[in-house]
């Protein structure tokens, strides 16, 4: 009878023994995993901060227009401004090379224009600054295309 409960003793034991560490292994996976995903926030958090940084510089070229500027038919009526001869006035993104050979194509609203600049004042033959955002978004099609939201402003040089 000794042998007996002393033998049911230990088991209770030894179930209570591995319960409490079962339970405190899972709240260190789960304090890990907090912590892991406190770093990984805190990083995405800085990383974000640093390029938010980085797009306040602006890039700023001038080109020449090959066509006349006309109204893209999608619902935003954005224009579309193909360039050529594109040169930097200031690139701190290093993004010349990309338009360089094949120029690009801008594709703007008119709130993106000089003030009292419009559509039918942009001709064949003009030459064009336009000031983009940092790292523009741009598609890899030749010529490369500037979404609109990536140019900050379009003025015609005389």
């Amino acid at each position: 009878m000794k042998k007996t409960t002393s033998i049911t003793l230990g088991i209770i034991c030894a179930l209570f023994v591995l319960g409490a560490c079962t339970a405190n292994n899972k709240d260190e996976s789960k304090g890990s995993t907090e912590t892991s995903m406190m770093s990984k926030k805190e990083e995405s958090t800085e990383q974000t901060s640093k390029s938010s940084d980085k797009t306040q510089e602006q890039s700023i070229f001038t080109a020449l227009l090959v066509e006349d500027g006309k109204k893209n038919e999608t619902v935003d009526q954005s224009i579309r401004l193909v360039l050529n001869e594109v040169e930097a006035v200031k690139d701190p993104e290093e993004i010349l090379n990309m338009m360089k050979n094949d120029g690009v194509i801008l594709n703007v609203s008119t709130e993106q224009l000089a003030a009292g600049l419009t559509e039918a004042d942009l001709r064949a033959g003009d030459k064009i600054q336009f000031t983009l955002v940092g790292l523009p978004a741009m598609t890899m099609s030749i010529p490369p295309q500037v979404a609109g939201n990536s140019v900050i402003k379009v003025e015609k040089i005389q």
